[in-house]
């Protein structure tokens, strides 16, 4: 059967970014380090249950991992633009790879209490918030402006692949090695990403010279962009409050697991696994598009697929249907971080993007508000019902977004008409 010739160019141009050798190691130390933070995932919603964990303390330990990118996200995105992007990014690699062991160390030795878990995710989140806008730039860099959507997308690609076997991997261990087990999984992650990063060769970043500004004025144009730019501005303002109502729904997972689903720690690293695995759909849908194509109204759209799905999530008893309401959760998640990361730096000269992709990190600072709200209302009215709530109200974001677009459409038709002949 002959191969249709257009779309065996549109499956060159999908993976067409693995022509560069940079991309294809970029991508492998990915999926080192996305193997980590899955695996953390599962390993630190479990441990805290172990230890009698509340879905308060599920949001406070949350909480801890997203505060850093709203106190360090412009910091994060200065750096970004200022200092070697692949030494930064070895630099995260390791200091994640050290907490992991420290914290196995702990629970191994019996001292492991609460606050220290709150300190050291606090640490690891501070790395996180560090590490996107370098990673986000650092594609940009290797596969430039044309191939940017692409390129961010194949390489959330690798985080969710990763992302599904290390979901299950981390679950499966902890029944025979406890969940030090996993965090040594989660160190093996990090450590090989780092290995990877030392033969990679990016395009050289442009030389500051004398009268480059001071790390004190980029910082304050970097506050300084969204005044100037409504566009990022406004994909500031939907991400936060994504971020608050929708990507929260992380606390409750593991109560959902066990009071719900009553499917243990397997059953978590099934329902992390399931959202990694929508991910990666939702990756490659999008490295299908053209830039482009990646407008505003494609990123509303996944918020009422993402709420619509958590409200499912809230009503199903059945683990196997709450394994397909992840993958859509997973699907609608990565749609958003995705777009909103490309959308942003599309928006702004080169010479800002590490900052605009700031932005979006600063968003996700927004995210322990989230964390606490949802879990205060998971501990007072039970999880389901929490999990309902936050879901409607991201269906309600999603309207009002929606009536602001078509009025800003409204508005250039109308200009546009009165505009003289």
């Amino acid at each position: 059967m002959a191969v249709d010739s257009t779309q065996a160019t549109g499956g060159r141009r999908l993976f067409s970014s693995f022509q560069l050798r940079d991309f294809r190691l970029l991508w492998l130390a990915s999926l080192g380090f996305s193997g980590g933070m899955w695996v953390q995932q599962v390993a630190i919603g479990w441990l805290v249950l172990q230890m009698n964990g509340t879905a308060l303390d599920l949001g406070a330990v949350q909480a801890a991992r997203m505060l850093p990118s709203l106190l360090f996200g412009m910091v994060a995105g200065v750096l970004a633009d200022r200092l070697p992007r692949r030494e930064l990014l070895m630099g995260i690699g390791a200091v994640s790879a050290l907490y992991s062991i420290v914290l196995a160390w702990l629970i191994a030795v019996g001292g492991l209490e609460f606050w220290h878990i709150i300190a050291l995710t606090f640490i690891f989140g501070s790395c996180r918030a560090f590490e996107w806008p370098v990673a986000q730039a650092l594609i940009y860099d290797v596969v430039g402006p044309a191939e940017a959507l692409r390129g961010i997308s194949l390489n959330g690609t690798a985080s969710r692949l990763m992302g599904v076997v290390a979901g299950v991997a981390g679950g499966a261990v902890i029944p025979t090695f406890g969940p030090q087990g996993s965090l040594v999984l989660m160190a093996a992650g990090y450590a090989l990403g780092v290995v990877l990063l030392l033969f990679l060769h990016p395009p050289t970043q442009a030389p500051r010279g004398v009268s480059a500004p001071s790390f004190g004025e980029s910082l304050r144009h970097g506050y300084a962009l969204a005044r100037s730019n409504r566009r990022l501005l406004g994909l500031f303002v939907l991400s936060c409050f994504g971020e608050v109502f929708a990507f929260s729904h992380m606390t409750l997972v593991p109560l959902f697991a066990r009071d719900v689903l009553h499917a243990g720690p397997e059953g978590l690293g099934l329902l992390t696994s399931a959202r990694a695995l929508g991910s990666v759909a939702s990756s490659l849908l999008l490295a299908s598009l053209a830039h482009q194509r990646a407008g505003v109204p494609l990123l509303v759209a996944h918020y009422a697929i993402y709420g619509a799905a958590l409200i499912g999530l809230a009503l199903s008893s059945n683990l196997w249907v709450s394994i397909g309401l992840m993958a859509a959760i997973g699907l609608a998640a990565s749609s958003l971080d995705l777009l909103q990361q490309t959308l942003m730096q599309l928006s702004v000269p080169d010479a800002d993007r590490g900052r605009a992709v700031g932005y979006w990190v600063a968003a996700l600072g927004f995210g322990p508000v989230g964390h606490l709200e949802i879990g205060l209302l998971g501990t007072l009215l039970g999880a389901p019902l929490a999990m309902a709530m936050n879901g409607a109200i991201v269906l309600v974001v999603f309207g009002v977004a929606v009536v602001v677009i078509r009025r800003g459409r409204h508005g250039k038709a109308t200009a546009a008409s009165e505009a003289p002949a």
